[in-house]
C-alpha cells in the first residue's frame, strides 16, 4: 500500500513539474518567442574569444563596487551583488536590456554562478546568458577594445570618435549639424535648477556618473556641457574610459551658447 501511495505521489509530482516546464519555456512551434541559450561557464580564454566575436554583448560585473572601480572590462556595467539586498539585486537584473546576450563575471569565479542562476530565472527574454569561470582577462580584452576605437560601423577613426573639447561657437555649429545628438548637462543640482539649459538635454550630475553612465545610449553622438567648462572635461575623461562603445563623444570647453542654440531650435520647429 505504501509503495502504491509513493508511486502515485511521484506521478503527481512529475505531472506538476512537466506543467511548470511548459509555463516557463515557449512551445516548440512558437517562433515569436525564441528559446534562450544558457551557455553556462566559460573559461577565461573561451570567454575572451566569445566577447570579441559576439555583437551587442552586455558585460555584467557582479563584484563589489570597490573591485569594479579598481579594474573592469571597458563598457561593463556593475551589479555589485555583495553590496545589495535581494530586492535591489533583482531590480538591477530586471533593468538589463532585453534582446542582447549577457556574460557575467566576478573576480575569481566564486560568486558569479549564483548571479547566473538568478538571471536565468528572471530573464527569459535575454537570448544568451553565460559567465566566466575564473579570473577574467581584463587587460587582454581592454587592449583589444581600445584597438576597436579606431574603427566602427560608420568607419570613424579614434580621432573622429573622441572629439575632445569644442569651443562654444564650434560646439554650436556641431550641435546644429549633428542628427540625433544626445546632450548631457553634468552640472550639479544647485547649478542646474533655475539656470539656463539646452532644450532637450538630459541632466546627469557629474558626481552621479559612476552610478548612471550605463543610461547613456551607445548608438547616438554625445556632447557634454556644464556652466563654464569646468566639470564637462572631467565627465568626458570618465566616459571615455567607461564607455568606449559610445558612437561619438565631445564636450563644450567654456560657457555654452544656450540661447543661440535654443533660439535656432525654436526657429527650426516653426
Amino acid at each position: 500500500m505504501k509503495k502504491r501511495i509513493a508511486m502515485m505521489m511521484a506521478a503527481t509530482l512529475l505531472i506538476e513539474c512537466t506543467s511548470c516546464e511548459a509555463k516557463n519555456h515557449p512551445a516548440a512551434g512558437d517562433s515569436d518567442t525564441p528559446t534562450p541559450q544558457f551557455l553556462g561557464a566559460m573559461s577565461p580564454q573561451q570567454a575572451l574569444a566569445y566577447m570579441k566575436t559576439t555583437e551587442n554583448l552586455i558585460i555584467v560585473d557582479v563584484a563589489s563596487r570597490n573591485n569594479f572601480e579598481r579594474k573592469h572590462f571597458l563598457g561593463a556595467i556593475n551589479i555589485p551583488i555583495e553590496n545589495l539586498n535581494s530586492q535591489e539585486e533583482r531590480e538591477l537584473y530586471l533593468g538589463i536590456p532585453a534582446g542582447r546576450p549577457v556574460i557575467l563575471h566576478c573576480r575569481l569565479g566564486m560568486i558569479v554562478p549564483g548571479a547566473y542562476r538568478s538571471l536565468k530565472e528572471l530573464r527569459s527574454d535575454i537570448p544568451a546568458i553565460s559567465y566566466i569561470d575564473g579570473a577574467p582577462l581584463f587587460d587582454e580584452y581592454n587592449s583589444w577594445k581600445n584597438e576597436q576605437e579606431h574603427k566602427n560601423e560608420n568607419g570613424l577613426t579614434g580621432s573622429e570618435r573622441y572629439l575632445g573639447g569644442l569651443t562654444p561657437s564650434d560646439a554650436l555649429e556641431y550641435m546644429k549639424s549633428t542628427p540625433n545628438l544626445y546632450i548631457i548637462d553634468v552640472r550639479e543640482d544647485d547649478w542646474y535648477e533655475g539656470y539656463t539649459q539646452f532644450v532637450g538635454n538630459i541632466h546627469i550630475p557629474r558626481t552621479q556618473l559612476p552610478e548612471r553612465y550605463t543610461e547613456i545610449p551607445s548608438d547616438r553622438p554625445v556632447i557634454l556641457n556644464c556652466g563654464a567648462g569646468v566639470q564637462a572635461p572631467r565627465a568626458y575623461d570618465f566616459l571615455r574610459e567607461k564607455r568606449a562603445d559610445i558612437k561619438q563623444l565631445s564636450y563644450i570647453a567654456g560657457t555654452p551658447l544656450f540661447a543661440a542654440y535654443n533660439n535656432w531650435l525654436k526657429e527650426l520647429k516653426k
